[in-house]
């Protein structure tokens, strides 16, 4: 007759609340299995999330500028850090054909696009590898 100690007991007592909790018993290589392959999934699913949230610079796209209402032919001093051309009549109330540039001080120019400096402006961005987006 087996006997029947606290560590015994304790033992059924963990065997019955696996079996509630994984079903019932299963063959060790079917369980060592499943563990194995949940266990190797984890980092899998996690190293995909950060690869989503972690980009390059470079692709991190610049917030759009505001409309530009009226436009302006004078030229800029400061360095510019992106330009987007609006269309005409692309949004409601922009009826104007403009490029915008954002300057280093985060402040948007609307230039018209018929401005004598704006080719060689364009020319000049494009060699440091800013391209005006289309809106």
């Amino acid at each position: 007759m087996p006997r029947v100690g606290p560590a015994s007991v304790q033992n059924k007592a963990i065997d019955n609340s696996l079996t509630v909790i994984l079903g019932p018993r299963m063959p060790f290589s079917i369980r060592c299995g499943l563990t194995l392959l949940c266990l190797t999934m984890l980092p899998l699913l996690h190293a995909q999330e950060i690869r989503k949230v972690i980009q390059p610079l470079d692709r991190i796209p610049i917030p759009a500028p505001t409309c530009c209402v009226t436009t302006s032919k004078s030229t800029l001093n400061e360095p510019v850090t992106a330009c987007h051309e609006q269309k005409e009549n692309i949004f409601p109330g922009c009826r104007v054909h403009a490029y915008i540039f954002r300057t280093v001080s985060k402040r948007d120019w609307c230039v018209d696009p018929g401005a004598w400096w704006i080719p060689q402006r364009l020319k000049r961005l494009e060699q440091r590898g800013i391209r005006c987006q289309i809106l």
